[in-house]
């Protein structure tokens, strides 16, 4: 079932009409300046061209997705992720830029021939359809197994290999008649299959083409394990069960790409994560280019190989799930990844290599040295996550707070807590045998290997040694 192709994004660009109030950026009408770093964003080529009258929805998206690739667009709401994607799918209009789908730009082509399979938020069944008959409605209305009208697999021309049994006179007849004619023995089999096609199985009439998508949906549905839900409605299914007929849906039509539109967010937390699993298990057993959108970072994180991070719609970052995590570009990413969200302190830079804050004096590790010189007696942003910061004893290099809340999860205790003089809580991840009372108060070490650096004026990272 393998069919799979690259989807490049070339500067694209998405404008609307402005509404009363909104903040406006002309749409691009040439293409853009484009800088080297492709992830930092910025605004050059676009400033020339700003009126009045258009907000940008999307602005210089650039994405290389490859063969077989699972790509995760993750974001908050309204950050033009789904824009982007129906956009690909060629439900929407782009303004400027190139999309290319394998070796074909498909900015112009409709949705139909740009061979691409989208599974939506709210699967999109038809209720009065059968789990059969969903799966095959779109590989009918596809042509899957057209008729060949030309010749057949041996060459031989379709009408003459059909009748070649008859006897001659009858074969003459209808010759004559133009019975043996492709398009009208196609559209004969057609009328005869559609009308048996509510009758018991061992009744209906089946084509050769219907024989061919009949094969396809048993095949699909033996790949998702829903065979023993053929003969259902979409009311007498599950949640989890209606989103994998509409992954089967997408599936039979062997697209090259699959678009998913947060498949996942009407199911519950557990069903969530079982279904997670077995979309990556699909993807992975089909090999598939897959595009996937979703606002949780729990799925980009776990399902993706790699991530592309938006933010008001622009690219912030891409790259595999840890790196993301371990190394990420801006503020807003570090922030957005991760749950608990990254830590944020003040310091203050003392050269060599001592950020200090009017709580705590922190020495840094020596591969931070060549890049601090720079920041000496600078302001900038320490990131910490929650695990890397752990109970310990007094010390000029550790930090008091106070306990506002505790949550015990069984595996792992997460605290809040709040540094005197500073109204910003932070949290804090330690063993569930750790017992922490609400209102205590705590001494907490930073784990110097762990840190990251920004800079407060743009929330850029700031790298541990000069490239």
């Amino acid at each position: 079932m393998t069919n799979v192709a690259q989807v490049i994004l070339e500067n694209v660009y998405k404008s609307v009409p402005a509404r009363k109030g909104d903040t406006v950026v002309a749409p691009v009408t040439t293409e853009p300046k484009v800088t080297k770093n492709e992830e930092s964003p910025s605004l050059e080529g676009e400033k020339s061209a700003q009126t009045p009258k258009t907000l940008n929805i999307l602005r210089r998206i650039n994405l290389e997705v490859n063969d077989g690739e699972f790509m995760v667009l993750v974001g908050p709401s309204g950050c033009g992720k789904s824009t982007l994607l129906r956009i690909i799918a060629g439900l929407e209009e782009l303004t400027a830029g190139k999309i290319w789908v394998g070796n074909r730009q498909v900015n112009d082509l409709p949705p139909k021939e740009r061979d691409i399979a989208m599974v939506f938020q709210n699967y999109a069944l038809y209720p009065h359809l059968s789990v059969y008959e969903n799966i095959a409605f779109g590989l009918r209305r596809t042509g899957y197994g057209q008729f060949n009208m030309a010749e057949d697999s041996n060459g031989n021309s379709n009408s003459v290999h059909w009748g070649k049994n008859l006897p001659p006179q009858i074969k003459q007849g209808l010759v004559a008649t133009g019975m043996l004619n492709g398009e009208v023995r196609s559209n004969l089999e057609n009328v005869l299959t559609t009308m048996t096609r509510s009758l018991p199985r061992e009744l209906r009439y089946l084509s050769e083409r219907e024989k061919k998508i009949d094969q396809q949906v048993r095949k699909v549905a033996k790949l998702l394990q829903v065979e023993h839900l053929l003969n259902r409605l979409p009311k007498q299914l599950s949640g989890g069960q209606k989103q994998r007929i509409a992954l089967g849906r997408a599936i039979s039509r062997n697209p090259q790409v699959f678009l998913m539109d947060e498949p996942l967010s009407n199911l519950d937390a557990k069903l969530r994560a079982e279904t997670r699993s077995q979309i990556v298990k699909l993807q992975r057993q089909l090999g598939t280019t897959t595009i996937y959108v979703t606002h949780d970072q729990t799925e980009a994180m776990t399902m993706g190989d790699r991530i592309a991070v938006m933010k008001d719609g622009r690219i912030q970052q891409i790259a595999p799930p840890l790196e993301i995590y371990n190394q990420p570009a801006n503020r807003f990413v570090a922030e957005f990844i991760g749950s608990p969200p990254m830590n944020f302190i003040p310091v203050q830079v003392k050269a060599p290599r001592i950020v200090c804050n009017s709580q705590f004096r922190l020495t840094l590790p020596e591969v931070w040295e060549p890049i601090l010189h720079q920041y000496d007696g600078q302001s900038l942003t320490l990131g910490v996550r929650p695990e890397h910061m752990s109970i310990s004893a007094p010390a000029p290099k550790n930090l008091v707070v106070s306990v506002d809340l505790v949550e015990a999860l069984g595996n792992d205790t997460y605290l809040s807590v709040s540094i005197p003089e500073d109204s910003s809580p932070l949290q804090v991840r330690v063993p569930p045998d750790k017992i922490v009372r609400i209102g205590d108060e705590i001494w907490l070490s930073i784990d110097p290997e762990k840190i990251h650096l920004f800079n407060p004026h743009d929330g850029m990272a700031i790298p541990k040694s000069v490239s």
